[in-house]
């Protein structure tokens, strides 16, 4: 059933007094100047007709096009047309007005013109529920709601002469005397959704999908992040407004998604060989050049990250540790002890980062990320010199920057190898989780509880919700515990050795508290665990190879969850996702493809280092770069 909940209007009797002093007065008026009234108002009417017709655009044209032209209201001539308004108030529809039909037919578009909702249109009842217009048909009924009324009743009689002359200000009662008088919100559908009162919980209703809710008040938009997501403020030069549209990347194409789609290979072919995500400076790329909002970018650089660490995995999962052949190159104890405490400190750390100020958030990501690429920049560098060293002793010794090492210790061989293509190795895989069974198997049981926790996410600050987090933090507990079980009784088969981390009683503990710091950090500033961990492995002593392959397997698990809750949710934009997401696909496998070749040909590891000191630098610059804007334009808005 559908109720009209619009306010209650003054009753017919209780303004035909005054209506009927309005007539007499109209009738004395026009008796001594109709003729020149009636001509003046009939050229003025007539110049606005020919010049918005002179604007109406016909075919199938752009959304942004469809809408300025349509935002115009047509003014047609003859004594037979009447005249009538679109009303979207009892059919509530999404779209922006109601499409035109070149025959009485509901599936017989017209190549995608409307009218839009609110304006006014002129035309003859050519059938039953129909009506026909200049530009096509229009039904009066959508599912027996209706949707286009008349302005004017028909029957007016005598008054009916005076339906053309009226203006701005001037009252006149004549076309309310069987009807009684217009409420506001009437009013105000006529005139469309701008100026009408709003909340953001009414936003949608009160405004549509073009106007957004300012102050209270429904108007134009003045950056893309002010309208919905999925939606891009636009300017259009006919109406002189700005009103959101839909994005639609083959549209919207312009040099700022050609750069940002060239930053992003870049990025990642630079992540790939550092093993992380690359959402430090995915993010601020969206932001910055596609003018997205958070709540889009986020999600978007999700998508990019989870594709990323897909193909890294792929290429990871049969490859051998550089110093150990019996040993998998992705170390999965280390993401058995540590991913839990990484999941509980992410998850701490965006609770905490929802009720922050931003100069705060800026500051600590400053501090972390300098302190970070300090360490990885110094590192890489002290590594670089170091096997500089080693190939110039390699040389004089006569053995050349190829000779040394083997296959005895599990390293492939140096020098004089070709670039090759790399691809999943399942029966090495096979063979080296056949190993670590168990570690994998608390891992998968890790990502299924919080794949479940995300799914079933209670209320934001319930009762049920704090439960739910406490049930996690325990739930992570029992997986730490269960993997130092593990850790410890593997211990006598794997001593410790270089390039691997050790486990004793006392980085048992050290370790997995260790990664949830990391998690909060990561959490807290918005940049994931990902770019926080890998150069934690390396500071622990892990080798550059089996960081780079680690950082690969938590970036995934991470990504994942929260790739699969967006999409749930509705958040995801497949256009755009599926654009930046198969570049990164392809960047990554070159760049993964590169630094192999790299690393065998030149011997250097510490490529890989110095490629994770650059994501952070370019993390650095970018992230700080949108907190300053984010803080200028707090304090802009007296945030502060």
């Amino acid at each position: 059933m559908l109720i009209d909940e619009r306010p209650s209007r003054p009753s017919a009797a209780a303004v035909r007094p005054l209506a009927g002093l309005a007539v007499l007065a109209s009738l004395l008026a026009n008796a001594t100047s109709v003729a020149a009234s009636n001509a003046s108002a009939r050229h003025r009417t007539e110049h606005r007709s020919d010049a918005r017709r002179g604007h109406r655009v016909a075919g199938r044209s752009s959304p942004g096009a469809r809408l300025e032209a349509e935002a115009e209201l047509p003014s047609l001539r003859g004594t037979q047309q009447e005249e009538f308004v679109l009303d979207n108030s009892a059919l509530d529809a999404r779209s922006p007005g109601l499409g035109y039909r070149s025959s009485p037919a509901l599936d017989d578009t017209s190549g995608g013109m409307y009218a839009a909702w609110g304006s006014t249109v002129r035309g003859v009842r050519v059938a039953d529920g129909w009506v026909k217009t200049p530009s096509g048909f229009l039904p009066t009924e959508i599912r027996g709601v209706p949707v286009l009324l008349p302005v004017h009743p028909p029957d007016a009689g005598i008054v009916q002469s005076t339906m053309n002359r009226s203006w701005w200000g001037s009252a006149s009662y004549v076309r309310y005397l069987d009807t009684g008088l217009q409420s506001w919100e009437e009013l105000a559908r006529l005139h469309g959704h701008l100026g009408n009162t709003c909340t953001q919980s009414t936003v949608q209703k009160q405004c549509g999908t073009h106007l957004v809710c300012n102050g209270g008040i429904c108007g134009e938009c003045q950056i893309s992040r002010d309208c919905s997501d999925k939606f891009r403020c636009q300017y259009f030069a006919l109406s002189g407004r700005n009103m959101c549209v839909l994005r639609d990347l083959t549209e919207q194409w312009t040099w700022r998604e050609v750069l940002c789609t060239v930053l992003i290979v870049i990025t990642a072919m630079l992540s790939a060989a550092a093993g992380m995500g690359g959402g430090g400076v995915y993010v601020p790329l969206l932001l910055l050049l596609c003018d997205f909002s958070t709540q889009e970018a986020v999600p978007l650089s999700q998508a990019m990250i989870v594709g990323g660490a897909t193909v890294n995995i792929f290429m990871f999962c049969g490859e051998r540790h550089p110093k150990y052949a019996h040993r998998p190159k992705i170390d999965y104890d280390v993401i058995m002890m540590l991913n839990p405490g990484l999941a509980v400190g992410v998850t701490l750390g965006v609770m905490l980062n929802l009720i922050s100020p931003q100069w705060i958030i800026v500051l600590v990501l400053i501090v972390t990320l300098v302190l970070a690429l300090q360490k990885s920049l110094t590192k890489g560098i002290a590594q670089f010199k170091k096997e500089s060293k080693v190939l110039e002793e390699q040389a004089a010794a006569g053995q050349g920057s190829g000779g040394g090492g083997g296959e005895a210790d599990g390293r492939a061989p140096k020098g004089g190898a070709g670039l090759k293509l790399k691809f999943v190795d399942i029966p090495t895989f096979a063979k080296l989780a056949s190993s670590n069974t168990r570690s994998i198997g608390l891992i998968l049981g890790c990502w299924l509880v919080f794949f479940a926790a995300n799914m079933l996410k209670a209320t934001q600050c319930s009762r049920a919700y704090w439960m739910q987090l406490g049930g996690l933090i325990i739930t992570c507990f029992a997986f730490t515990w269960a993997g130092a079980r593990t850790v410890m009784q593997k211990a006598s088969a794997s001593d410790a050795a270089d390039g691997v981390l050790a486990w004793t009683p006392t980085t048992l503990w050290l370790y997995p508290l260790l990664s949830t710091a990391a998690g909060f950090l990561g959490g807290f500033l918005g940049i994931g665990g990902g770019i926080i961990i890998g150069p934690l492995l390396l500071e622990l002593g892990m080798a550059a190879e089996a960081s780079q392959a680690t950082t690969a397997m938590f970036v995934f698990l991470s990504s994942s969850l929260a790739t699969v809750q967006f999409v749930v949710l509705g958040r995801a934009m497949p256009e755009y996702a599926m654009w930046f997401t198969t570049w990164v696909l392809l960047a990554t496998f070159v760049g993964q493809t590169l630094v192999d070749y790299a690393l065998q040909k030149y011997q250097r590891s510490s490529l890989i280092v110095l490629c994770i000191a650059a994501i952070l630098a370019g993390s650095l610059v970018m992230m700080t770069a949108v907190g300053t804007m984010d803080i200028v334009g707090d304090v802009l808005r007296g945030a502060y």
